[in-house]
């Protein structure tokens, strides 16, 4: 009888270490589609200034290199932080795994 019980309890937990690995490989791919979204949206901004800026005159031209300066250093912290995060989900995803492979 114990040694049912000790394969149910490892079924059991192999199963959530699954659920668990799938919601983190969908969190991860969450994160991938929010940065990329982050990207376009950057690159839009880049190929709209590159295209209108260089006719602005006085205060409104001024006024955007300051801004895309601070777009840029906030595109380079969501850029290393997102590949941390990324990074950190795929290590947890890896020791998941491991661990379902010796519940079977």
């Amino acid at each position: 009888m114990a040694s049912l019980s000790e394969s149910i309890e490892q079924e059991v937990k192999r199963r959530a270490c699954e659920a668990m690995m799938d919601y983190l490989k969908s969190y991860q791919g969450q994160v991938e589609e929010a940065i990329g979204e982050f990207r376009h949206g950057t690159h839009a901004f880049y190929h709209a200034s590159a295209k209108n800026v260089p006719h602005w005159q006085g205060e409104p031209g001024k006024a955007h290199e300051p801004i895309s300066g601070n777009l840029r250093q906030i595109e380079a912290r969501i850029d290393t932080t997102a590949d941390e995060l990324l990074h950190e989900i795929s290590r947890e995803i890896a020791q998941i795994r491991r661990k379902i492979e010796e519940l079977q």
